[in-house]
């Protein structure tokens, strides 16, 4: 009876470490899945434009899987479009003007997305692949790195002069607003570095306590 509470404090030690290694491992699924449950439920994935350009213009996929990448294409008028912005400045007063644009508006454009969770091939503000007459076309490769809700931003950079100046523009096009699937094979994968590394410290404090308790 006299190690019996030596023994007790032993297998509390024990357990512990393997318990709080179980939580790290499962709660990175548990949310990865609660987020993808909650996106899902809000449905579909919708574009949301943030200037008076069709929706149509940008194609994406319905369902994205982590890790697993697609293509991203921006079909533009450029022309008509700087067109329609040459004439809201016009006719604007001051203050009211589209996301403060003045001067003329360039039909010569580059296109930029963003999101902090994607792996995007073409970074910054990009020259259309393509520019026949109006119609303007750019295309990314995107990866994303991380589940549930998430969200890519779409940028226009333009040239505006106004009198003898000529400034550079960033207008917010859209936002595509993506639910991603969760692959937890594949971020175990990724993160099997660390998943050793924390084995090995859990060992290590186990063996350690085991050392300690049985002098």
């Amino acid at each position: 009876m006299p190690h019996s509470e030596p023994e007790s404090s032993l297998n509390i030690n024990f357990i512990m470490p393997i318990a709080l290694l179980a939580v790290l491992l499962v709660v990175p699924f548990s949310i990865n899945a609660l987020l993808h449950m909650l996106s899902a439920q809000r449905g579909g994935n919708p574009v949301i434009m943030k200037l008076p350009v069709d929706s149509a213009a940008i194609t994406i996929p319905s369902t994205v899987k982590q890790y697993e990448g697609f293509e991203v294409i921006l079909n533009l008028e450029t022309k008509h479009f700087a067109r329609f912005l040459n004439e809201i400045v016009a006719t604007a007063s001051e203050g009211t003007s589209i996301q403060g644009i003045s001067g003329a508006v360039s039909s010569n454009m580059k296109a930029e997305i963003a999101g902090a969770t994607f792996e995007i091939d073409r970074q910054g503000p990009q020259d259309p692949i393509s520019d026949y007459g109006d119609a303007a076309k750019w295309r990314w490769w995107v990866t994303p790195n991380s589940s549930g809700a998430q969200v890519l931003k779409f940028q226009l950079h333009l040239l505006a002069q106004n009198s003898a100046q000529t400034k550079n523009k960033i207008l917010g096009l859209a936002e595509a607003n993506f639910s991603v699937r969760a692959d937890p094979i594949e971020w175990v994968k990724r993160n099997m570095i660390w998943i050793v590394l924390l084995l090995a410290i859990t060992v290590a404090i186990v063996y350690g306590l085991r050392r300690r308790y049985s002098q």
